[in-house]
Formats: structure tokens, sequence, C-alpha cells
């Protein structure tokens, strides 16, 4: 009688089968430019006042944490029960769909964007339905609510400003999905610290508007993952029945309490991390041969001549940025988040090398 294999891969659910994971990079001593994160220390003393702390890690942490959406609720002016905390926004974005979401159910996308909504959506077996932006930039209002109609549609997420284009949404075309699609809307503000705009005082108004951000980009706290939710108290409610009891550890909710108690400090650091974005923006307009987006987030997207050999290139001189690969209507990109001042400087540089060495051989 022939034995069965035992490889587990025969256990796998299909739609794993399909999933490749997500791979960040790791490149020792080099300029980091790839992960949109805030370049900057944290405020002084604040190192020191997370560790002077005496917290109880032998204990679990408080599994509503309690302390934090206080903190949350004042800096957002809203309600502390209309507040979820999560592992990062990533754990976030799976438990929405794995309330609302599921077999047989849809998730709604514009593309191109983050591309951990779609990897939740395969965890959750939620089918996603793409719906290219406008020129590559703009919502495409009309197409969005078609797809809004099927009945199988219950999530929209919309990212905004959005990853990676970083394009700003007008606010009035994403609540006339919230008010006309009639499903779940998720308005990502990853990076709305650096846009200045938001949604969260609309929230009282619709039951099903969620509000995603993050402790990640703006509060330089990315190696902590720490992320929240917003939306009515019934909401957040039934998102919270399927959320594991200590998602979120004592030191990320202890770092996140600090942070907000040094907003004035993250403050300047925002004012910063804008003007050298846009110093970076306006730097590559004047570089022959790129194409440079509009950005209303801590990063940009620009085109050159041949985005993997610029990549390469850059990487050879010690910058690590984002291949984005062939997005859609837009073409191969690539995407840059603002570093500190000196590093802006020394890419900048190496920006001017590879496109004189470009036209060099171009011209040869």
């Amino acid at each position: 009688m022939e034995r069965m294999s035992n490889n587990p891969e025969r256990f796998v659910r299909p739609e794993v089968r399909k999933l490749a994971p997500y791979e960040a990079k790791v490149v020792p001593q080099c300029v980091k430019l790839d992960a949109n994160e805030n370049p900057f220390p944290w405020p002084k003393g604040m190192y020191e006042a997370l560790f002077s702390e005496e917290l109880a890690f032998n204990r679990y942490p408080d599994g509503m944490g309690k302390d934090l959406k206080k903190a949350i609720a004042t800096y957002t002016k809203t309600s502390p029960e209309g507040i979820l905390i999560g592992n990062g926004s990533d754990e976030l974005i799976q438990l929405v769909l794995l309330t609302f979401g599921g077999l047989g159910k849809s998730l709604i996308i514009h593309t191109p964007t983050f591309v951990m909504y779609q990897i939740a959506a395969r965890l959750t077996d939620t089918t996603v339905v793409q719906v290219p932006l406008s020129n590559g930039l703009d919502l495409d209002m009309e197409k969005m609510l078609k797809a809004a109609q099927a009945p199988e549609a219950h999530v929209m997420i919309v990212c905004n400003p959005n990853n990676p284009t970083g394009s700003l949404f007008p606010r009035e075309e994403i609540l006339r999905l919230v008010r006309e699609s009639g499903k779940i809307v998720v308005v990502d503000e990853a990076y709305a610290e650096f846009s200045e705009e938001t949604l969260i005082p609309e929230i009282e108004r619709y039951p099903n508007l969620i509000i995603l951000r993050t402790f990640s980009k703006a509060f330089g706290m990315a190696g902590l993952r720490l992320g929240y939710l917003l939306g009515q108290l019934e909401t957040i409610s039934l998102i919270n029945r399927v959320r594991q009891p200590f998602n979120v550890n004592s030191l990320s909710q202890k770092a996140g309490i600090l942070a907000l108690d040094y907003l004035d400090e993250y403050q300047l650091q925002i004012q910063q991390i804008k003007a050298e974005t846009q110093k970076l923006q306006e730097e590559l307009a004047t570089v022959p041969d790129v194409l440079v987006y509009p950005t209303r987030a801590n990063f940009i997207l620009f085109k050159p001549t041949n985005s993997d050999s610029w990549a390469a290139e850059l990487l050879k001189r010690g910058f690590l940025v984002r291949n984005m690969g062939d997005l859609p209507t837009l073409g191969k990109c690539l995407r840059i988040s603002a570093g500190l001042p000196e590093e802006n400087e020394g890419f900048m540089r190496a920006i001017r090398e590879i496109s004189a060495g470009s036209r060099g051989e171009n011209h040869a």
C-alpha cells in the first residue's frame, strides 16, 4: 500500500498557495528611502521616559488599551469607545475584512494602492475588485460607485493620501462614496499628519465610515507596530469581536501614549519632513527625463527613463528606494520617502550623476 505524502504543502488553503509573501528589503549600511518612515530620531527625552517606566512584562498587557485610547481620543477629538488599537495597520485591515468580508464577499480598492489590502483580502477569502485610478492619480467615482452596486461588495478602502502616488483625493468625493455606496468605507489616513486633511469629524454622521491611522509614519514608531481604527461605537464593537485579546503589547501601548505627550516636538519634525519632501520634489523636477508626480505625503513617486536601471544605480551608491514596477496607467516608477537633510542632498547628487550618465549613453 502506497503511503500518502506528509508534505505540508498539500494541506495549504488554495488562496494561500497563490499568495506571494510581502518582502521588505533589508540592505545594511544603506540610506533607507524606501519605506515612508520618519527619518528623525525620537524627540529628546522620550526614549529615556519610555524605559524609565516600570512595565510588568511578566503580565499580559491591558487588552482594551484604555490609557492609550484616552490619549488617542484627546488627539483625534473623538470618544475612546470609538477606537480600536491594533498591531500596526496591517492587523487592523485584516480585522476589518474578517468582520465584513469573507467567502462570497468582495473588497473594492482603487489601483495602484497599498499592497496589503489585497494580501489581507486573500487571507480572509475576500474577493478583490480593482478600479484603476483615472489617469493613474484620481478616483474614478462612477466606476467605484458602480462596483459598489454588486450585492457581494461589502467593503471599500480608500487610501488618502494614496500610497504610492501621493495623491490627496477631495474629501467631498470620498464622502460621496460613503453616502452613496451603501457599503463599509475604510479611509486609510496613514499619511494624514503630512497632508493635514482628515475625515475624522465626519464619523459621527456616518456609521459605515471607518478611519485607519498609524503611529508608524509621522510618529516614527514603525518598529513598534501600532495603529488604530476610528468609527462609531457600534461599528468598532463589531470589529472588536474578531480581535485577539492581547493584540498590542505593553511597550507599544506606553510608547503611543508618550508620543502624544511629545506632540509639539513631533509637529516640528512633521514640518521639517514636509519641507524636505517639497525640496526633493522641486529638485527632482529639474532633472532631465524625469517625471515627478505631485504629493501630499512624506514620499514622492517619480518616473525616470529606466526605473530598473536607476534603482540599481542608486543602490550601488548606497540609496535604497522602492521600485514600484509597472503601475496601472503610470508605467514603471520609483518611490522615495524624505530622509534626513544630508541624506536627501546625497540622494540628489546620486540622481544627477545617474541622469548625466544616462544621457551620455543615449547620445553616444
